[in-house]
Order: structure tokens, then sequence, then C-alpha cells
């Protein structure tokens, strides 16, 4: 009998049904034979494929983790990620990525988080028969301000490294079931007296003195230039497992 050659139709066909299986094993629980290795790196081809340490940080403890280090004491830090099944298509996006989008983005979890704590503070400090602000009734304007402050085009950001790597997510068992994917990070940092600063000067310029919201703008204003961001980079990043001890490279 002869044998049947398999075409390019079979051979896609083939591949789907092995990413198929191989996302099947990957999501059942009683079965954890799926395993994630290193293929490729950015320094692969330098000799030196060790994942940096500022992306095993990002990665496990996300941007919090890595405003820990001494390094980036005086710093905020400014992390892009992206990932995609094309390295083309991943390494032009780091190539391209800016941190202002990402700084604004930041800046908006942060300071919803700050205008939330002024206001709480505010209403704890009126008495019973007082009419009690909260921050239900501004948040319109809360709203309107954060984008105002948000889009403001902010300078310093020094872009400090870049670092890509090819994963593999495959069973051993299975040799045709596996899922390969580009992952690019981007690191950008900016000393936070200058963010502080330009963030402080940005609220003070927005702000509308007959806005019920102006003393709470300007007390947080101060409180940016004088104590920084608080919360900058909360739950940004530390989802991952890139870098951890457990990968390794795969024959």
């Amino acid at each position: 009998m002869k044998k049947r050659k398999t075409g390019f139709a079979g051979k896609y066909a083939l591949a789907t049904l092995s990413i198929l299986v191989l996302t099947a094993v990957i999501g059942c629980s009683s079965v954890p034979k799926a395993k994630v290795g290193v293929m490729e790196t950015k320094g692969t081809a330098l000799g030196d494929a060790a994942t940096p340490n500022w992306v095993r940080i990002y990665v496990s403890e996300g941007i919090t983790g890595l405003q820990k280090l001494t390094v980036y004491r005086n710093m905020y830090c400014i992390v892009g990620e992206e990932s995609g099944a094309n390295k083309q298509f991943t390494n032009t996006w780091a190539d391209n990525f800016s941190a202002q989008q990402r700084i604004g983005a930041l800046l908006r979890t942060s300071i919803q988080s700050a205008y939330q704590a002024t206001a709480r503070g505010q209403a704890q400090s009126y008495s019973v028969t007082d009419a009690v602000p909260s921050t239900g009734s501004y948040q319109q304007e809360i709203d309107n301000m954060i984008n105002s402050i948000v889009n403001v085009s902010y300078s310093g950001a020094f872009r400090e490294a870049d670092w890509w790597v090819l994963t593999r997510r495959y069973d051993p068992d299975v040799k045709e079931a596996y899922i390969d994917e580009y992952t690019a990070w981007v690191l950008y940092t900016i000393p936070k007296t200058i963010l502080n600063q330009q963030v402080a000067d940005s609220m003070l310029t927005i702000a509308d003195r007959d806005s019920d919201l102006y003393d709470v703008t300007i007390e947080i204003a101060r409180s940016i230039l004088v104590n920084g961001i608080d919360s900058w980079g909360s739950g940004a990043g530390g989802t991952g497992t890139v870098g951890n001890s457990g990968f390794t490279s795969v024959d």
C-alpha cells in the first residue's frame, strides 16, 4: 500500500489539532503535564540568553517590585509589555513603544485613589449634622479632572532597556502539541522629582477655583509635590512566570 502524502491543508489541520490538544491539556487541572520552556531570547545570538533581573522582578512582582530596587529608588518605573506569535510584530511594537501613554494609565489609577482617599478623610472630619460630601456626588468632576491630567504630555522619561523572549508551552508526551509565543518588554524610568513637579503643576493649572473639588485638588497636588505619587504601578505586572527558576530550554 502506498503511503499517502500530507499536503499543506493536512499539515495545517494537524498543527491546529496539536494546539487544540495542548490547550485542552493546559486547561485540565487533573493532567498537569504542560510545561513552558525558553526557546530563544534577545541575548541568544550574543551568547547571553539569561533574562535580565528587571524583567524577572517585573514579571513576578510587578512595577512595585522594581520600585524597591536601590537603583530605581528615586525613579518611577514604566514598563510596556506585548505578546504575539510573530517576532517582527513584537519587536516592532517594542521599537515604537512610547512611555507617554503608559504614564497616563499609571497616573489615572494613582490619582483616582488619591481623590477617593482625600474625600474619605474629609468625610470623617464632618460632624453627624453636617452635609457630608461623597466621591459619588462629584464623580463626573473627578473623571473630568483625571482625564485632563492624564492627557498632559509629561517629559523626562528615559528608555533604560528592552528585552524579548520566545517561549514554548508544550506537552512532553505529545511531540506535535505546542504553542510558541514571543513576549517583549520595554523599561522606561523618570526621576520622581521631575514627574512629581509636572503632575502637581498640571493639577494646579487645570483646577477650577469655582469647583467643589478645588480644595481637594490643591491638597492632592501639594501631597504629590512633597510625598510623591502613591500607589504608582499598583497592580501592573506581576502575573507571569518568565524568568523563574522553573524555566528550562527546550531541545
